[in-house]
């Protein structure tokens, strides 16, 4: 097994500088001259240091100062000489010291340029004198590799998004507009080629619902060779070789973790959108219309509600599901009070309306709708179970103001 000159050297608990300069002192790379000159330069460079990040008077700055020096002097003489002691010392002969930690300082506001997460439009990262402040603390040089990595990909996958996105139709400044996910843009369209789909663009909940329904369809028809050739041809098919490694990841993501679930017959379309909906680019992630969202996705609640969507037809219906008798969005005021009745003598099964909207309610509206209902029960008890009023005039009143009762027609 090979180790590198990095490898070794970050084995060196001391300042990569230090060991360095020790290095070449050793090995006559630096002599005394360049010594008395470093020690002329580093305290100019330490006041200067100080005064930026706090105060050039303060004796606590002042060892902050010696440490920031010195860290940016060795991450710097590191990542140019790559561990080797020899360059690494030959830099320090041939350059000042405030120089190299210039460089140190330059490469750590190159990294704060660089994106922090893969997403489009304006990131909001702090300050470049917060970032240097930080970082210049740090002794791991190894944390600065593994930023600088990350950071490479991610500045790589935004690139790769806005390609993908032209697949789309989705322009850059959508995307930016949106603050959009550059993986979730990436892996819409890698789903969109794995399935052999053509001319399909995301561009709202109900339309993805729509494309979701239409690959659960399309895979279970896809067999394991043409399951193959199908990724094959999502990867090699005009995709830059820049991004090919991105889209292969991306793909087999997709094949791993989502196309089962897609394939999976017993999972509710509902419940497909709700978890997969996060890892996918949707330009509106509201609803624009919200019944036809519905009758897509949960047959069973639309079934019941007809497409009322209005809290007082969904109170009713759920106030028939507790009582046993068959749900509707409105009920006559004379069934109204055998409801009251039949609520009265049996009590208020509470728990049959929460288990049918967790069983049937589109995902995105469950949380909102059990609340509703929770607050409705508890304010109802009052009313409803009230034994003192004998002719349900109170209780009918309570839901003609709460749910949907017909009033009876006058002759």
């Amino acid at each position: 097994m090979s180790v590198s000159n990095f490898d070794i050297a970050i084995l060196d608990n001391r300042p990569f500088f230090e060991s360095a300069l020790v290095h070449g002192l050793a090995h006559g790379i630096i002599d005394s001259e360049k010594i008395a000159a470093i020690k002329t330069e580093a305290p100019k460079g330490m006041v200067q240091i100080a005064a930026a990040f706090g105060s050039k008077y303060l004796r606590p700055e002042i060892e902050a100062a010696r440490k920031r020096i010195v860290n940016l002097a060795s991450l710097y003489l590191l990542e140019t000489s790559n561990g080797d002691l020899d360059i690494a010392a030959k830099i320090i002969r041939d350059n000042s010291f405030l120089s190299l930690s210039r460089g140190g300082s330059t490469l750590l506001k190159t990294l704060f340029a660089m994106p922090e997460i893969a997403m489009f439009g304006r990131e909001e990262k702090g300050s470049v004198e917060d970032f240097l402040e930080f970082w210049s603390l740090k002794e791991k040089t190894t944390d600065y590799r593994s930023a600088l990595a990350q950071r490479k990909i991610n500045a790589l996958e935004i690139e790769a998004g806005f390609w993908f996105g032209e697949e789309l139709d989705l322009s850059a400044s959508l995307l930016q507009e949106d603050e959009a996910e550059a993986v979730a843009v990436i892996r819409s369209a890698m789903l969109i080629r794995y399935i052999g789909l053509k001319d399909i663009s995301i561009l709202n909940q109900i339309e993805f619902a729509g494309l979701l329904d239409t690959l659960r369809v399309k895979a279970a028809k896809l067999k394991p060779g043409a399951r193959q050739r199908a990724k094959l041809a999502a990867i090699h098919d005009e995709i830059p070789v820049e991004y090919q490694a991105i889209a292969e990841r991306v793909l087999q993501e997709i094949i791993t973790q989502d196309m089962p679930k897609i394939a999976d017959a017993s999972l509710s379309l509902d419940r497909l959108v709700y978890e997969l909906k996060e890892r996918y680019y949707i330009r509106d992630h509201e609803v624009e219309d919200t019944s036809d969202y519905d009758a897509l996705v949960s047959k069973e609640w639309s079934r019941l509600t007809k497409g009322k969507t209005d809290i007082d037809s969904l109170l009713t219906l759920f106030l028939c599901i507790t009582a046993g008798i068959p749900p509707k969005t409105s009920l006559p005021e004379k069934t109204a009070k055998s409801l009251l009745k039949k609520i009265r003598a049996s009590g208020m099964q509470a728990e049959l309306a929460i288990d049918w909207i967790k069983a049937a309610a589109p995902h995105e509206k469950q949380e909102g709708l059990l609340q509703d209902w929770s607050d409705f029960v508890e304010e109802s008890q009052a009313y409803l179970m009230d034994d003192w009023d004998t002719t349900y005039s109170g209780a009918l009143r309570f839901l003609s103001e709460n749910c949907h009762i017909e009033k009876p027609r006058k002759a």
